[in-house]
């Protein structure tokens, strides 16, 4: 037994667990998760045994009904009988006395042998289970360290984000100023024929009552 047989085993003994190939939300998580070898090798080995089960049940249905048909025709042959010695009547009731005989046997052993392949599905899906439960918290792990990771980047890159924004204001107020007092210096004339191509308008600070929201 595994070490994590040993821990959950005990605690999971008590609880009615579902046959995780029936459940079609089991096949749902493998939308968020790949299977691996060994899960997959569960899951045929329990739907093998799941159609086992579905022919011992068959055989089993068949079985009663025999059963049953031969002890009505029992009754009816006790109903001809009628007190008086009949060999030929006496025959065919042993004969069919023997027949349920033996359809109480092959049923005694489809429940012996139907009870150990129960036993052997409930352990079958208690593996995959297991293995299931390994491999999704696995992959939570792996999601909950991606999501710290972008957490952590997001909240660096809009603090980058923030100052890059003041830098970038800064820049715009230098620029504009610089005009503004290039322009009273020189003049536009003068600007002119330099022919700078900037527009010191476009670099005007924003103001919130010239409309502009943060």
């Amino acid at each position: 037994m595994s070490r994590t047989e040993e821990i959950y085993k005990p605690a999971l003994a008590k609880m009615n667990l579902p046959i995780l190939t029936l459940d079609h939300n089991w096949h749902k998580l493998f939308t968020q998760t790949n299977e691996t070898p060994e899960i997959r090798k569960l899951e045929k080995k329990l739907n093998d045994l799941l159609k086992e089960q579905g022919k011992f049940n068959t055989d089993q249905k068949k079985l009663k009904a025999l059963k049953r048909k031969l002890m009505d025709e029992i009754i009816k042959l006790a109903d001809h009988y009628d007190g008086k010695r009949d060999e030929a009547i006496e025959r065919e009731m042993d004969r069919h006395r023997r027949l349920v005989e033996e359809c109480s046997g092959r049923l005694e052993n489809l429940q012996d042998d139907a009870k150990d392949l129960l036993d052997e599905i409930d352990e079958t899906n208690y593996q995959l289970m297991l293995r299931t439960m390994e491999l999704c918290y696995k992959r939570l792990e792996e999601n909950r360290k991606e999501i710290e990771y972008y957490d952590d980047w997001i909240k660096k890159t809009r603090e980058e984000l923030r100052q890059n924004m003041i830098l970038k204001e800064e820049r715009e107020t230098s620029t504009y100023e610089l005009y503004t007092y290039m322009h009273n210096i020189f003049g536009r004339d003068v600007i002119d024929i330099f022919d700078m191509h900037y527009h010191p308008e476009e670099y005007r600070p924003k103001r919130k009552e010239d409309g502009y929201i943060e």
